[in-house]
């Protein structure tokens, strides 16, 4: 594998294929997030953590789960998360990526909580875990 965070293009992907009332974008974090207030409605995916695993007796292998955040980021709570949420986790719940390391998504807890700023966004956090075989 050529790209270590090669999992993001594909999810921005399949969101953008299965996501249908929301724009679809990456970021770096929620502190880039957090700066931008024009974003709603919409789905923002980061990687949230990254943990290596084993490594093979050689030490060119190492098998990293990585966790990846589809935050959705919504104006009103009650009428457009509930549809996002839904979809989003349709598409990236037991999802894997056709021809690609990956193993199939499972969604896990999230080291965020959902939350409201005070210039009106609200915040629901959906982490999906895969993991994968690196190659040095």
């Amino acid at each position: 594998m050529d790209n270590y965070l090669a999992a993001e293009p594909l999810i921005v992907a399949r969101l953008k294929e299965y996501v249908s009332e929301a724009a679809i974008h990456s970021s770096w974090g929620m502190p880039a997030v957090r700066e931008n207030h024009d974003l709603p409605p919409s789905v923002i995916i980061f990687l949230e953590e990254d943990h290596p695993g084993a490594v093979a007796d050689t030490g060119l292998s190492q098998k990293v789960e990585q966790t990846w955040l589809c935050l959705v980021v919504v104006r009103d709570a009650e009428t457009e998360t509930g549809t996002l949420v839904s979809q989003v986790i349709r598409a990236m719940a037991g999802w894997k990526p056709a021809g690609a390391p990956f193993s199939a998504f499972k969604r896990v807890k999230s080291a965020y909580s959902p939350d409201y700023s005070l210039n009106g966004v609200f915040y629901f956090p959906l982490a999906f875990a895969t993991s994968f075989v690196f190659n040095a």
